[in-house]
């Protein structure tokens, strides 16, 4: 791999990026209290007791059924295919040391995403995690870029994230059904079949709007803390910050020209904060050393045992 010049180079401040974390481990904590709080109201207030109930056991048995790994995540609902070793030998390089730095047991399988777009996900369990990415993503972006995005993923599952989010939607869940069980009631037998309190009403109508919202903020939330493990993870928060850019400049973004001309509240419903967003944040956490380094060395490039290959188009999964 071509070596890249020495680069003054950018780091995290501890200090920063632990009180960044410690924030947004109570917004989320904040955020799933509210909505396992709301869905515990919808059902109270809709059925006591007995509404409660049936609300957690649905919520249970969803928890259970949903739990899927990796592989049907990523084979039967994205169409991906896996990548081994022998295809990918530069990304499997930079995910095995990425996950060893994070404290991973093993490294993420890696998957093929057949989608055209830049894009790379982390999906499946906890115990059965995976990152597909695109071959345009692969392309587009250079190395320490592309080590970056990979180390955002690999900080999904490392915080648990694949849990979290899952356990959110199925309060967001919860709530949607019991709203729309207790609206079904309220219409063929008259609200008083289902309680006399006057705010359940606006209640049924507004929590399934407010369950939402709140796993949006939460997924929003989420997305800042796997940037700064990103930033923890490499050493390098500029990268990140680079590839954000560089995936905005490329592809834009499909959510601000659809709300361009729209209020400002629509911006609610993001499931991503925005790169300027994004990029203020790890801003905050970066501080300059002074040193200077060549650019993501030989952990990243292709083993030196590995024949040469032939002159011509580089070969993007060799990284």
């Amino acid at each position: 791999m071509q070596q890249l010049p020495p680069r003054p180079r950018q780091t995290t401040d501890r200090a920063l990026l632990a009180r960044s974390r410690a924030r947004n481990r109570l917004e989320t904590a904040l955020i799933l209290t509210a909505l396992a709080g709301l869905a515990a109201a919808i059902g109270h207030l809709a059925a006591g007791g007995l509404g409660l109930g049936v609300g957690l056991g649905f919520a249970a048995m969803t928890f259970v059924l949903s739990a899927a790994p990796s592989e049907a995540v990523f084979r039967q609902a994205l169409g991906a295919v896996p990548l081994s070793p022998f295809q990918a030998p530069g990304l499997h390089a930079m995910l095995a040391t990425l996950s060893a730095r994070a404290g991973l047991a093993a490294a993420p399988r890696l998957w093929l995403l057949p989608q055209r777009h830049l894009q790379a996900i982390a999906a499946g369990t906890m115990a059965a995690p995976g990152i597909g990415v695109t071959r345009a993503l692969v392309e587009a972006l250079p190395p320490e870029e592309l080590a970056a995005v990979l180390a955002h993923e690999v900080s999904h599952v490392r915080d648990g994230d694949l849990f979290v989010l899952r356990l959110a939607t199925i309060a967001a869940t919860a709530t949607r059904a019991m709203a729309q069980a207790g609206l079904i009631v309220a219409i063929f037998a008259g609200f008083g079949a289902i309680g006399a309190h006057p705010l359940l009403p606006v209640l049924l109508i507004l929590s399934p709007l407010v369950a939402d919202l709140l796993t949006l903020s939460l997924t929003r939330a989420r997305e800042f803390l796997a940037d700064a493990g990103a930033a923890e993870l490499t050493g390098e928060p500029a990268a990140l910050a680079a590839a954000l850019r560089r995936l905005e400049r490329i592809q834009g973004d499909d959510f601000e020209r659809m709300t361009a001309r729209g209020p400002r509240w629509l911006r609610w419903f993001r499931t991503h904060p925005t790169v300027a967003q994004r990029v203020a944040a790890l801003a905050a956490i970066t501080v300059a050393d002074g040193a200077g380094r060549p650019a993501w060395e030989a952990p990243w490039a292709v083993p030196p045992a590995q024949p040469a290959r032939p002159a011509g188009r580089r070969n993007p999964w060799a990284r």
